[in-house]
């Protein structure tokens, strides 16, 4: 395609994301990609409960899950004691309670292998070298396999090319970085390991830190650890002799049994000064990088592609108008800034050594342990299933502890007929909208006012916006009109939707809220005004 609506630079997991989010919102693209084959390097494993949820969406988590190692609980260790665990398990609002570790170039093969399924060739050895915008688009110059160059003319680019982004190069995006002082190493391998299978560490002493991360198969880990300096301050050549040395950090007696190949490598972190030029976007590493504290690198990406991705096909589809593009820069540039400054002091805080603070660093790590909220807190945040997007343009409301830019809870539903429980998140549209109404109060009365809302949303925005009406009440359902679909929550597990009074939640397609509030007509239509354009039935997406 010479004239794609969106050209994707770059196929690593936060392209092939983009790419399958587009795909399956019927947007003409064009992914490339200036290596041959996917890189199977050491790098990434950790996906976390939020990232499911949108391979859910993407029709590819099964098979993630059936690959993966299940990791249920995340222990830091200093100077050889526990201090702190945080058992993802508290997690009762969605349907990966855990953490899913998996080498990132299955991942990788995983969509690759999806998209290739839905007839999407990735295009290799092609690199970029130029992009030039005008008013109605992008043209890049490209190199081919063949040695030649071509041009592509694209409504939208979007830059998914690594930290070392050719996009953000060529845009002239200023990129506000700063280097760690410690080298690092990184490798795979089959370790005689005491602790559980479904427990991950990250150890720190007063030489350094260590990280050991079960992988799928018999006694295979992932390892990350600082790397070991000489009597003469030199960094020492990782062997499986000074892994072995560095695994004393963890205090835990360990084997290594047999490593792969070792990697070394400098950590950083920073930011782009803006995720968005233009018609031009970056997404997942070229827009942020940080230390992997806490696994999050790989997530925040997919999450940023997950973001852009309907949001650029509605308004391509001419759902949206162009101005919904801007809510990108302005949600997920304060989320990564978020994540960098996380893990940051996260990593700072485990790399004190001999500093005298690691005392009171000991003791906040002993106050979270004591506190189970605290734990939760930490579970919801690292597992992203608390990223929001409060407070910025295009989300509103609040209705009892949601507020718009929320993700919305995913309980399990059970309806009391059917004796097949469901999760909330698998009833609603991922392709639109979602007019999601929640009441307990039964009678003909409530079912009228439920119905007027109902019909001004479907008059004026036909086939952009789903319906659905979520009520403990049986009754309620008798009333309300066949129109719009009914999910029956008997057992009340959804019940802080609706326990504050009758509530209406307008739900993006990436599970955020766009608006939380009461039933009123009035405010849900100014709401959905401001992000859709009326009478789209005919409009694709």
């Amino acid at each position: 395609m010479p004239h794609p609506q969106v050209l994707i630079v770059g196929a690593g997991p936060t392209g092939l994301v983009l790419a399958a989010q587009l795909n399956r919102l019927g947007v003409d693209f064009r992914i490339i990609d200036k290596h041959a084959a996917p890189l199977e390097l050491t790098k990434s494993a950790a996906l976390h409960a939020r990232t499911l949820e949108h391979f859910r969406d993407l029709g590819v988590v099964d098979q993630i899950l059936a690959e993966g190692q299940r990791v249920d609980v995340l222990t830091l260790r200093t100077s050889h004691r526990d201090r702190l665990s945080v058992d993802f398990r508290v997690l009762a609002d969605t349907a990966y309670p855990y953490i899913l570790d998996i080498p990132q170039y299955r991942t990788e093969h995983i969509l690759i292998d999806h998209l290739a399924q839905c007839g999407v060739p990735l295009h290799r050895n092609t690199t970029l070298v130029d992009l030039a915008e005008a008013a109605t688009g992008v043209t890049a110059t490209v190199t081919t396999p063949d040695g030649g160059t071509e041009t592509i003319t694209a409504q939208w680019v979007v830059g998914c090319d690594g930290a070392h982004s050719t996009v953000r190069e060529l845009r002239g995006i200023g990129f506000d970085s700063a280097t760690y002082s410690d080298p690092w190493v990184l490798c795979d391998a089959e370790i005689d390991w005491p602790l559980p299978r479904n427990e991950m560490t990250f150890s720190s002493d007063s030489v350094g830190i260590y990280g050991v991360f079960p992988l799928p198969g018999r006694r295979r880990y992932r390892l990350a650890y600082t790397q070991s300096i000489d009597a003469t301050g030199q960094p020492v050549q990782p062997t499986l002799d000074d892994a072995q040395a560095a695994l004393s950090r963890t205090g835990v007696p360990g084997t290594i049994e047999s490593a792969d190949q070792f990697w070394t490598f400098d950590l950083a972190r920073g930011q782009a000064t803006a995720y968005r030029e233009g018609r031009v976007f970056l997404v997942g590493d070229a827009g942020h990088v940080h230390t992997p504290f806490g696994g999050q690198g790989l997530n925040l990406g997919v999450a940023d592609a997950i973001n852009l991705g309907w949001k650029l096909a509605a308004v391509v589809a001419g759902r949206a108008p162009a101005t919904l593009l801007d809510s990108y820069q302005a949600e997920r540039h304060r989320v990564g800034r978020q994540v960098v400054t996380f893990t940051h002091l996260g990593a700072e805080a485990m790399l004190l050594r001999g500093d005298p603070r690691r005392h009171l660093r000991d003791a906040v790590l002993a106050g979270l342990q004591a506190s189970a909220p605290a734990r939760r807190l930490l579970a919801h945040r690292l597992s992203q299933l608390g990223h929001s997007y409060r407070r910025t343009a295009g989300v509103t409301g609040r209705r009892g502890g949601l507020r718009g830019g929320d993700r919305l809870p995913d309980p399990m539903l059970f309806d009391g007929i059917s004796n097949q429980p469901q999760r909330l998140h698998d009833q609603l549209a991922t392709d639109r909208y979602t007019l999601l109404m929640a009441a307990a109060e039964p009678g003909a009365a409530m079912a009228r006012e439920i119905g007027s809302l109902a019909d001004a949303v479907a008059r004026r925005w036909a086939g952009a916006v789903d319906l659905r009406l979520l009520t403990p009440a049986w009754q309620l359902a008798q009333f309300t009109s066949p129109r719009v679909p009914v999910l029956l929550d008997r057992g009340r597990t959804a019940r802080g939707l609706y326990d504050s009074g009758a509530a209406a939640f307008v739900i993006r397609p990436d599970r955020h809220l766009g608006y939380a509030g009461p039933l009123d007509r009035a405010r849900v239509e100014q709401h959905v005004s401001a992000v859709l354009i009326e009478n789209t039935l005919s409009a694709r997406w």
